[in-house]
C-alpha cells in the first residue's frame, strides 16, 4: 500500500474527473475500483475521495466563482484546465485543513504540466484566478449567488441545473427542495445487510468492531447495520461473505416482496444483485431466484456476489426482457417477479453526484417508455394470484407513481396490494397513498435513505 502526497492525491482526483466529464464514467465506480487495488493507504483515499465527491457536487457553484474572477468565459476554458481549477477552488473555499497557498502551488504545477505548448500562460492564469479568490475571502466567506430569481440563486449555491431544480420546486415548493438539495451534497450513509444464514447482527457488529469498523442498527430493518466509522468493504467479515452493501431503501423494497420458501422469482433487471440475493435468502433453498440482466458483465458481479455469500439458489440469465422474448420454455410462469427498472437515478443523486449533470427531460421521457414496456412484458410472466413488484431509484413521478398508474389502467388483471402487510413496523410510516395505490416512497431529505418508488401488484385469479 502506497502513501501519497497530497499533491499525488489531487492528480488522481484530476484523472478521475475528467474521465467522469469526458467518458462518462461513473465515480464512485472508479474510487471503489481504486480502494479496492490496494494502492493508496486509507488516509489517501478519503481525500481523494473527498476531493471528487466534492469537486462533482458544486460543479456549478464552483463554476459560478470561476466566472466571477475569470478574464474569460468559463465555457472557453479548456476543459482540462478547467478541472484543475476546480479543484483548487474546491480546496480554497471548502477545506480548511489545507493550506489555500499549498492548493494553489499544486494547480499552477499541474497546469504548467497539462498544458502542452501553453504551460507558461496556462500556469500565470490559474495563479492569477486562484490568488485573487484567495484574497476575496477576507471579505466573504465564500462568493455568494445573489441574483433576482431565488431558485436561481439556490440551483446555482446547491449546484444543480436550474430546469430541474424549477421542476421540483413547481412539486414540492422551494423549502423542501432546498432541503433535497442540501441532503444531495451530504454524503450518504453505508449500509450493510447481515448474511443472516452466517452470522446475526450483534455477532456482526461485535466482529466488525474488532476490524476496525463500528456500526449501529438500523431503525427500519433488524439485518441492518449502518455504518460509524472504518471501511467495511476491506474486513475479513466482508471477505467471508458476512455482509452486503446495500442501501436501506432497496432492502425495504426486497422485504416488501413478500418473498417466503420455495417461490419461483424472477429478477428482470438484476444486476449487481442486491434485491435478488436478499429474495433468495427468503425464499430458501426450496425455491428458485431467475436474475435476468441486460449486461453479461454486471451479471458476473452477481455471481461473485453469491459465491461470497453462500447463496446457490440464484441463477443468471443474460436477457433483454424489455427488447425479446424470454428465454424460459413456453408457458413458464413465477410466483414473483421483480421490475427495479432502468431509470434516472434522480433518487441516488447524493451517491453519484454526476447524475444531476446527465439527466435531462428527453431522459425522463426515454426512460419512462422503457419502464412501461418492460412492465408490461414481464406482467404475462406472472402467474395468476402471483405478484409483481415494480421499483425505481427514481424521484420522478413519470417513472414511478405515474407509470405504476398507466400500468394498472392499461391491465386491470392487476390490483394494488398494501405492502405494510410485508414491511417491518418501523417502515410503514413510508408507505402513502398514491395513484396507484398504496407505495413505498423514501426521499433522501426526509428518511436519510436513498430515494426510491415501489408497488406491489397482484394477478387476479
Amino acid at each position: 500500500m502506497t502513501v501519497l502526497e497530497e499533491s499525488d492525491a489531487r492528480r488522481a482526483a484530476f484523472q478521475i474527473l475528467r474521465r467522469v466529464e469526458q467518458e462518462g464514467a461513473y465515480s464512485s465506480l472508479l474510487l471503489q475500483n481504486l480502494g479496492g487495488s490496494g494502492w493508496l493507504a486509507p488516509r489517501d483515499l478519503a481525500l481523494l475521495t473527498e476531493l471528487v465527491y466534492g469537486v462533482l457536487r458544486r460543479r456549478l457553484y464552483l463554476d459560478h466563482v470561476l466566472a466571477k474572477y475569470s478574464s474569460r468565459p468559463v465555457a472557453e476554458i479548456d476543459p482540462d484546465l478547467a478541472i484543475i481549477l476546480r479543484l483548487a477552488l474546491y480546496q480554497i473555499l471548502y477545506l480548511d485543513r489545507i493550506p489555500a497557498h499549498a492548493a494553489v502551488n499544486t494547480a499552477v504545477d499541474m497546469a504548467r504540466a497539462r498544458m502542452k505548448g501553453k504551460g507558461e500562460s496556462a500556469a500565470s492564469f490559474v495563479n492569477g484566478l486562484l490568488r485573487a479568490v484567495t484574497r476575496g475571502r477576507t471579505a466573504e466567506e465564500k462568493p455568494q449567488t445573489q441574483t433576482g430569481d431565488p431558485i436561481t440563486a439556490l440551483a446555482i449555491a446547491e449546484s444543480h441545473p436550474e430546469w430541474l431544480v424549477r421542476r421540483w420546486v413547481l412539486r414540492s415548493g422551494i423549502e423542501e427542495t432546498a432541503a433535497l438539495l442540501a441532503s444531495h451534497n451530504r454524503p450518504a450513509p453505508l449500509a450493510l445487510r447481515v448474511n443472516r444464514a452466517r452470522v446475526e447482527p450483534g455477532l456482526l457488529a461485535a466482529r466488525l468492531a474488532e476490524e476496525g469498523v463500528t456500526t449501529h442498527p438500523s431503525r427500519f430493518l433488524d439485518d441492518f447495520l449502518l455504518v460509524d466509522a472504518g471501511s467495511p468493504q476491506h474486513s475479513p467479515s466482508f471477505r467471508r461473505g458476512d455482509f452486503y452493501i446495500q442501501d436501506e431503501a432497496s432492502g425495504l423494497v426486497a422485504r416488501m416482496a413478500g418473498a417466503r420458501p420455495g417461490l419461483l422469482v424472477l429478477d428482470a433487471c438484476a444486476a449487481p444483485g442486491g434485491k435478488a440475493l436478499a429474495v433468495a435468502g427468503a425464499v430458501g433453498g426450496s425455491g428458485l431466484i431467475v436474475a435476468a440482466d441486460l449486461h453479461p458483465q454486471r451479471l458476473r458481479l452477481l455471481r461473485d456476489n453469491a459465491q461470497r455469500l453462500g447463496i446457490d439458489g440464484c441463477r443468471p440469465v443474460a436477457a433483454d426482457l424489455a427488447a425479446s422474448a424470454p428465454p424460459f420454455r413456453p408457458g413458464t410462469l413465477f410466483d414473483l417477479v421483480m421490475v427495479d427498472a432502468p431509470c434516472t437515478g434522480t433518487g441516488v443523486i447524493r451517491r453519484n453526484p454526476e447524475l444531476r449533470y446527465r439527466v435531462g427531460m428527453e431522459e425522463i421521457e426515454r426512460l419512462s417508455e422503457l419502464q412501461g414496456r418492460l412492465l408490461s412484458r414481464c406482467a404475462d410472466l406472472v402467474r395468476p394470484g402471483g405478484a409483481l413488484l415494480y421499483s425505481v431509484c427514481s424521484i420522478e413521478p413519470q417513472e414511478g407513481s405515474e407509470q405504476a398508474g398507466r400500468f394498472l389502467r392499461e391491465h386491470p388483471d392487476y390490483a394494488p396490494t398494501d405492502p405494510r402487510d410485508n414491511l417491518p413496523a418501523a417502515a410503514r410510516g413510508l408507505v402513502v397513498e398514491q395513484e396507484a395505490g398504496a407505495c413505498l416512497v423514501t426521499l433522501p431529505h426526509r428518511d436519510d435513505l436513498d430515494g426510491f418508488f415501489a408497488v406491489r401488484l397482484v394477478r387476479r385469479q
